[in-house]
């Protein structure tokens, strides 16, 4: 009866474990599923900045250094027109370098013209090397031309061999106009190509000093961009890397909205997707828009998280009656069905 009574006692034991069990599970996914559905039905918002389509970045240029320092900027906001200088980069090591390569190239051409005149002073002493070997070839064939009967046989030996001698003289003198020619062909290209070489730096120097100074294409205000590593405005005196983002001047029409999407929040949005707009600007006003573009490439935004972020760009369905600036903060709110797909 005891070993009985132990045994019911276990088995109660666990079943009211396996029923805790159960309602502990039950209990988790009924939050599971309720926050599910609160996060599907709830309005996706993003933050974004008005833009223009028409927009001229500047980018660092390429310099004979890893880094790259600015000299000036026009100020941020200033409305500038086309053809104005908005920024200006140190070029004193590619202006110096092209001092010495200018002084370089007029001694090459000094050198080179001086070697034209030795080499074609060589090739003029060979042809008359030449052209008296052919004088003393005909004078001594004539002597050899004397029938033996009217001369001794010594007298007759001595001018066969005088010609063959001519000959063998012509034959050598042939021979070092052909080398001369040869040689002054030669040097000369030589040279060519080193005053070629010295002409291709200064083409490319002055190429990148002509990007040192930047003109804008279109008239608009000026931004500056963040800087990657400090994460703050560039401004002059800075250094950069090759190819960094320093402003952008951007058109006073052709009004978009520049925004980044988390990369959770990116799946399920495609293009057309419909969104409503609030510039903070003009909080009592909704405008209606469409997503234009998503990119297909992440960037990381570390100052925001570690997570990756989609570019996408908006357009307004009509465009404001309103005065946009390009960057005007905007909140983008996404339609239920765009964040029901996702």
């Amino acid at each position: 009866m005891a070993e009985s009574k132990m045994l019911n006692n276990h088995i109660n034991t666990k079943r009211r474990r396996f029923y805790k069990t159960c309602s502990v599970i039950s209990t988790s996914l009924i939050i599971l599923l309720g926050s599910a559905n609160m996060s599907f039905s709830s309005e996706l918002l993003l933050t974004g900045k008005v833009s223009s389509s028409a927009k001229q970045v500047v980018n660092a240029p390429q310099s004979s250094r890893w880094q790259i320092q600015i000299q000036w900027m026009e100020e941020e906001g200033e409305i500038v027109n086309e053809g104005d200088v908005i920024a200006v980069f140190d070029g004193s090591n590619e202006q110096s370098r092209l001092d010495q390569n200018i002084e370089s190239l007029e001694r090459q051409v000094l050198e080179l013209e001086q070697l034209k005149m030795e080499q074609e002073r060589k090739v003029s002493e060979a042809e008359g090397s030449l052209k008296l070997a052919i004088m003393r070839v005909d004078r001594a064939r004539i002597e050899a031309s004397v029938p033996a009967s009217d001369v001794s046989r010594y007298d007759k030996g001595q001018y066969d061999l005088a010609l063959q001698r001519a000959l063998l003289e012509q034959v050598k003198a042939e021979e070092a106009l052909q080398r001369a020619l040869k040689e002054r062909s030669t040097e000369l290209q030589k040279k060519n190509i080193d005053n070629q070489k010295v002409e291709e730096e200064i083409a490319y120097l002055e190429g990148l000093l002509n990007k040192m100074n930047v003109k804008a294409t279109l008239s608009g205000p000026v931004s500056y961009a963040m800087h990657p590593w400090t994460q703050q405005k560039i401004a002059a005196g800075n250094n950069l890397q090759p190819s960094w983002k320093v402003l952008d001047v951007q058109a006073s029409s052709d009004f978009q909205i520049e925004t980044w999407v988390h990369e959770i929040d990116a799946v399920g949005l495609h293009e057309n997707t419909q969104v409503d707009l609030v510039i903070d600007a003009y909080p009592e006003q909704r405008f209606k828009g469409e997503i234009e573009s998503i990119s297909s490439q992440s960037e990381k935004k570390s100052q925001w998280s570690k997570s990756a972020y989609f570019p996408a760009i908006i357009r307004f369905v009509e465009e404001p009656d309103l005065k946009l600036l390009p960057g005007m903060s905007v909140r983008i709110h996404v339609n239920k069905g765009a964040s029901d797909d996702a």
